[in-house]
């Protein structure tokens, strides 16, 4: 059975930071992104040559837009929080 995409956590237009670990050895560093979501979502995970399937192996996202305009996929994980800034108008 293919999993249902996640239930939508923020209205688009909602102001957040988004704050994540990233562990490399025994260092970790924390990182942080402020943006307006534009949406969410989820991303397929490898592929056939890596010998997953595509339409089960799937990863939620969601789509900021920064003040200077950049857009950035967040990949979320049991790990990444989330605060809200502002709610969307």
């Amino acid at each position: 059975m293919i999993p249902t995409p996640p239930k939508p956590r923020f209205e688009p237009g909602t102001r957040v930071q988004a704050t994540q670990r990233v562990r490399v050895g025994h260092r970790v560093w924390t990182t942080t992104v402020t943006g307006q979501v534009e949406r969410e979502g989820v991303r397929p995970i490898g592929g056939m040559e890596m010998g997953g399937k595509g339409l089960y192996c799937r990863q939620p996202t969601i789509r900021l837009r920064r003040d200077d305009g950049e857009i950035i996929d967040v990949a979320v994980d049991e790990w990444t929080k989330f605060e809200v800034l502002t709610a969307a108008v």
